[in-house]
């Protein structure tokens, strides 16, 4: 490996984006203005190109056998020195895990920059808006191919500021500046965590390395046999790790923040908050797979929460109105698919779920986005019906998202969400079945969307009074009329579709297919290896390791499939019934369903109760403070300082006037007493 490109040149993959974004952020509002978004495609473009040659070659190398040497983990430089204790360097580590994981971010990330040129054509902060997203690219890369946990750190809180910058990219709008804010607090909480959690990392093991470099290729923090006083640390360091990987993945109960990232621009949504950024906890888990898989208090933590949030997010998602909101909640009840994924031991199913979630709910928002450039900026799928005769190619393209979604046999999802419920049911039969049930509602909801907005009669909502658009965009004036589907937004769109219907095939070979490779990563060999030391019963196919697959092949198709398959078709027929054929039963049944319907509409008051019992308590609690400031602490020193003010002020107005004369005659007169003193003394 050694002499691949793409590691002799590590560094560009993060480098390009990072200059890109200088470019753009520096020469766009002068010189680039509206072309500011070639030096992101350039630079995003040029780290996608190495990153899947780094994929391809390594994935001839691994076809070819040489399978003991699929990784090279190599420092650049020492980054941070503290005493002669604490060290970390910036480096980098390549395996099938990043690799894969590199060019979903870079190859999704490219798609939606190019979308993104068409979509957000004529905004006053277009420079600022592809430098946030070049920014962004860079942080998602250090945070994948980092080889340690600190360069994991850099990349994890880089792309929590450029989320917090492009949540609230519309920053003269308040919804949008509340929801960047609360993105960057709620995260703050699971990232404490997650740092609390490297500090004990660096305490109990004195490195921060996952598996040291080329040079010195001795066994680090995930591969070390570890002591008594590191394996009672274990205790404890996937909980805090998770924590993090919980605000950043959106899971209970730091989910919130996800649904008001929407007031971001629809590329915003797609990249960060469906494809890349979300999935950086699911990532992590997978990355640091030997610290958790011997904690079965920590890997059943994980499942329950994934499990939870999965069917949480599912039902708020049955009625909600808003397209990106629909898809928002749908985006966290996968994420708890991936969860549960690496919870019951089956990483590899959970990466391969990540996969073609990120082709296609990236479709899914993109296409949302069509639909809203379309509509004059709404969003509301109750004042639009019969869209697909405006916009016939997108209503294509949301259909193939939307079996994708709902797990449609032969579609992408149906594969990779299949693979995890089928691990969950050898593990927790409970969580398998509570992820049918989810299955099920995730087919009605999608379809609820697809059959209101694209079928049905006709009906457009008009243009509103002052052409203002979501947000300030999205009313393009003429333009729009002549194009509803430009090539630019539409070409991104087209070939996620077709990672949506095909992704499944990647992991259709358990010999040859993404399972067996990314099985060949340190990480996922090292967790098999762990989770046989700890007794823990694991199928081997499950981590990717293809030696005892091999030897219990699989004979026809799993029971779970075909109920999951039935569930998925009986649920786009439900959706059909209520949302196509008859409407009127539909809205009927919701209106008997009361006060359920309710409570499901305001998100089962989640929001309402955290802001009743942590929000306005801290809110009192800092008014107290103030008062405390202004009165008392202000007051003692107003009182101390009292008596000189007043002597000065005395002084003041008897002695120091201003009046050279004044000063002049007081000094005449002082002389004169002083004589009079003297002489009548003598």
């Amino acid at each position: 490996m050694d002499d691949f490109f793409a590691v002799q040149h590590a560094y560009l993959i993060p480098l390009l984006p990072l200059i890109a974004a200088g470019i753009a952020g520096f020469f766009g509002a002068k010189w680039l203005r509206g072309q500011s978004h070639w030096p992101i495609w350039l630079g995003v473009g040029g780290s996608a190109v190495i990153s899947f040659s780094l994929l391809a070659g390594m994935y001839s190398l691994w076809q070819n056998g040489i399978n003991a040497t699929l990784w090279i983990s190599h420092d650049w430089y020492t980054w941070i020195i503290t005493g002669t204790t604490f060290q970390a360097s910036a480096g980098f580590l390549f395996d099938p895990l990043s690799a894969v994981m590199l060019c979903v971010v870079t190859g999704i990330g490219f798609l939606i920059m190019v979308f993104a040129a068409g979509y957000m054509k004529g905004e006053s902060g277009y420079f600022r808006f592809f430098a946030y997203l070049g920014l962004f690219i860079f942080a998602m890369t250090c945070l994948v191919m980092g080889n340690n946990f600190v360069m994991l750190y850099l990349g994890w809180e880089g792309v929590g500021l450029c989320s917090y910058l492009l949540i609230g990219y519309y920053y003269d709008k308040p919804s949008a500046v509340a929801a960047a804010k609360k993105a960057f607090l709620v995260n703050r909480i699971g990232d404490f965590g997650f740092g609390l959690g490297i500090m004990l990392i660096w305490k109990v093991f004195h490195t921060v390395s996952y598996f040291g470099d080329a040079d010195h290729p001795g066994a680090l923090i995930l591969a070390m046999h570890p002591n008594a006083a590191q394996l009672d640390a274990l205790k404890y360091i996937p909980f805090l790790l998770m924590v993090g990987a919980f605000g950043k993945s959106a899971q209970f109960p730091l989910y919130v923040w996800l649904p008001d990232a929407m007031e971001g621009p629809t590329p915003v949504s797609a990249l960060i908050h469906a494809a890349t950024m979300v999935t950086a906890g699911v990532y992590m888990i997978a990355r640091c797979g030997t610290m958790f898989v011997g904690n079965s208090a920590a890997m059943m933590t994980i499942a329950c929460i994934g499990c939870f949030t999965a069917l949480l997010a599912a039902t708020i998602a049955l009625r909600q109105f808003d397209l990106k909101k629909v898809f928002a909640y749908s985006t966290i009840s996968q994420l708890g698919y991936m969860f549960v994924g690496v919870g019951v031991l089956a990483p590899v199913a959970g990466v391969f779920h990540l996969v073609t979630h990120a082709f296609f709910k990236a479709l899914l928002f993109l296409a949302s986005g069509v639909v809203m450039h379309a509509m004059h900026g709404e969003l509301d799928m109750r004042k639009m019906s019969g869209v697909k005769k405006v916009l016939p190619l997108t209503n294509i393209l949301m259909l193939v998202g939307c079996l994708a979604l709902a797990g449609f046999p032969g579609f992408s999802g149906f594969f990779s969400k299949d693979e995890i419920i089928s691990a969950a049911m050898a593990k927790a039969p409970v969580i398998g079945v509570i992820m049918l049930i989810t299955a099920f509602m995730t087919a009605y909801y999608t379809f609820r969307l697809y059959f209101r907005v694209f079928q049905g009669p006709e009906v457009i909502p008009a243009p509103p009074a002052d052409e203002h658009g979501h947000g300030g965009h999205d009313s393009h004036g003429e333009e729009e009329h002549h194009s509803r589907e430009p090539f630019l937004m539409m070409f991104p769109l087209v070939i996620l579709a077709i990672g949506a219907l095909g992704a499944g095939v990647l992991n259709f070979s358990k010999t040859d297919g993404l399972g067996a490779f990314l099985g060949a990563s340190p990480s996922f060999q090292n967790a098999y290896d762990t989770a046989k030391a700890s007794g823990v019963e694991v199928p081997a196919e499950q981590m990717g390791q293809i030696e005892t697959a091999e030897a219990h092949p699989e004979s026809g198709i799993p029971p779970v499939m075909i109920v999951s398959a039935c569930l998925s078709v009986l649920g786009i027929l439900l959706a059909m019934l209520l949302h196509l054929k008859d409407r009127a039963a539909g809205d009927a049944l919701a209106a008997r369903l009361q006060p359920l319907t309710s409570l499901i509409e305001h998100k089962f008051y989640v929001d309402e109760i955290y802001d009743a019992l942590i929000v306005q308590p801290l809110w009192n609690l800092g008014r107290i403070f103030r008062f405390i400031d202004q009165m008392i602490v202000d007051g003692i020193v107003e009182v101390v300082g009292f008596i000189p003010k007043l002597s000065g002020f005395v002084l003041k107005l008897t002695m120091q006037r201003g009046y050279l004369q004044g000063y002049a005659a007081s000094m005449l007169f002082g002389m004169a007493i002083i004589l009079m003193i003297i002489f009548m003394h003598h």
